[in-house]
């Protein structure tokens, strides 16, 4: 997407000190986006997220694969919210599938193992690297 400089996967969320794939502990898998607010807003990137993304249903009670976006200040918090709450539709305020998607405080990021990087277009282009090998 233009104006997105940098992702890197990695796991935030949880209190497991220096979390892996293999022992994630409490942490939820997550991507983190660095972009440039002159080309692209951080409200369409919220869109996008929610608009392209298929939660995990309220029923899974693992942290790993749960759907949140992670905030680190109030502003952040308030616009996806709003994001969220424009997205909604007006018939089916509750049950809606945007409402499995946890709204938190950021903690600390753990960048996620080299495999784990970049995964889908390492896939793509038949180089998905796997720790055994």
């Amino acid at each position: 997407m233009p104006g997105v400089l940098r992702t890197v996967v990695g796991y935030t969320g949880g209190s497991t000190p220096n979390p892996t794939y293999e022992s994630i502990g409490d942490h939820t898998e997550a991507l983190r986006v660095t972009f440039d607010p002159r080309a692209v807003s951080a409200a369409l990137l919220l869109t996008t997220f929610w608009t392209s993304h298929q939660p995990m249903p309220m029923t899974f009670t693992g942290h790993q694969y749960r759907s949140a976006v992670f905030w680190h200040d109030d502003e952040q918090r308030a616009l996806a919210e709003d994001v969220r709450l424009s997205l909604m539709p007006a018939d089916t305020p509750f049950s809606c599938p945007l409402d499995n998607t946890a709204l938190e405080r950021a903690g600390s990021f753990y960048r996620a193992e080299e495999y784990h990087q970049r995964f889908l277009q390492k896939q793509r282009s038949g180089m998905l690297w796997s720790p055994n090998i």
